[in-house]
């Protein structure tokens, strides 16, 4: 039986002070960046922001992919009621996981020092365990 393939993997980093900056020129940006779910949850809180900002971008990387095919709009995360943070895909990110196998996601988040950090691990179903 041929095994599972391996975990696809993704990592970004987003800076607090370069985020707040792209906002405040053109706080248009923000609707095409995040679903009104993601900006109701962050509130005005540019660390809440760039952890949903980092984790998009480590997921369009796990899933091979770049803002230029993958809208951000297509990549939802919001905590789940134990306060972690849980994907939701819709539209190409979602064809493209189905292309992949990918059944399920692991979220990490984490704000440090002016920075935010999320890495994202996909995973493809077990089979024959």
């Amino acid at each position: 039986m041929k095994p599972p393939p391996p975990p696809r993997v993704g990592v970004d980093l987003a800076a607090l002070t370069r985020l707040q900056a792209m906002i405040d020129d053109d706080p248009a940006f923000l609707p095409t960046a995040w679903t009104a779910r993601e900006l109701a949850f962050a509130d005005g809180d540019v660390a809440r922001l760039a952890g949903r900002w980092a984790a998009k971008e480590a997921v369009m990387k796990a899933l091979g992919r770049g803002i230029g095919r993958i809208s951000p709009l297509d990549i939802e995360v919001l905590d789940d009621e134990d306060g972690a943070p849980r994907v939701t895909l819709t539209g190409t990110a979602l064809e493209r996981a189905s292309e992949l196998g990918i059944a399920d996601w692991a979220i990490s988040l984490s704000h440090e020092g002016g920075l935010a950090i999320a890495f994202a691990i996909a995973s493809t179903p077990t089979r024959g365990r």
